[in-house]
């Protein structure tokens, strides 16, 4: 029982961990906020889905998916080059073996497993929904000009890119969510900043 309590312990941190996204209100997104976002979205969108998916699968992978950043901390993307990306994981990997020393679940360790070789559906699928949670945050941020000030736009650059759209092809409902919100983001850009997203496509 200690254990599960020292687990609880853990999982609590990701409350207090933040990431670089901003909420409606102006604040930094915890990443615990950030989970439980994806899980309702799958929630939401599952009657939509072209692919039959282990819904209960894919609501544990949501909520655990950054359980390891509870420990090893989250890197904002524009952050991670190819060296900082290999400590990430590197971090992330003894974070995950930290957790299950103290609660050894077979069920925990398969879903990290599972997220980290990317291989099944379920798992595309929540990183799919990871990613678009932070669409959602740049729809709903309270203010959009301290997204614009990393590296010379790189936010809006990689948003607005036609790649970054494919990864949601796979899942015609997703594409289409994404289009609505890269819409709304767009109108945002122009009313509030006077900012074109047309500039930031190549």
């Amino acid at each position: 029982m200690k254990k599960i309590i020292d687990f609880f312990a853990i999982a609590e941190k990701l409350e207090c961990e933040y990431r670089l996204t901003r909420m409606s209100d102006g604040m930094p997104q915890a990443v615990a906020s950030h989970s439980w976002n994806m899980a309702m979205m799958a929630i939401v969108l599952q009657p939509y889905f072209q692919n039959d998916y282990d819904m209960q699968r894919v609501m544990e992978l949501c909520l655990i998916h950054d359980l390891p950043e509870a420990i090893s901390h989250d890197v904002p993307l524009h952050k991670q080059t190819s060296q900082v990306r290999l400590e990430k994981h590197t971090a992330e990997t003894a974070a995950i073996k930290q957790i299950l020393g103290i609660v050894q679940n077979e069920r925990i360790a398969g879903l990290f497993a599972e997220y980290d070789a990317r291989q099944s559906k379920e798992s595309q699928l929540v990183k799919a929904l990871d990613v678009m949670d932070t669409a959602v945050q740049h729809m709903c941020a309270k203010d959009l000009t301290y997204i614009g000030g990393f590296d010379n736009g790189f936010y809006w650059k990689l948003f607005f890119d036609d790649e970054f759209a494919k990864m949601f092809d796979f899942e015609p409902v997703l594409r289409r969510v994404l289009d609505e919100i890269r819409t709304r983001v767009a109108k945002r850009l122009k009313e509030e900043l006077n900012i074109d997203a047309g500039d930031f496509v190549k």
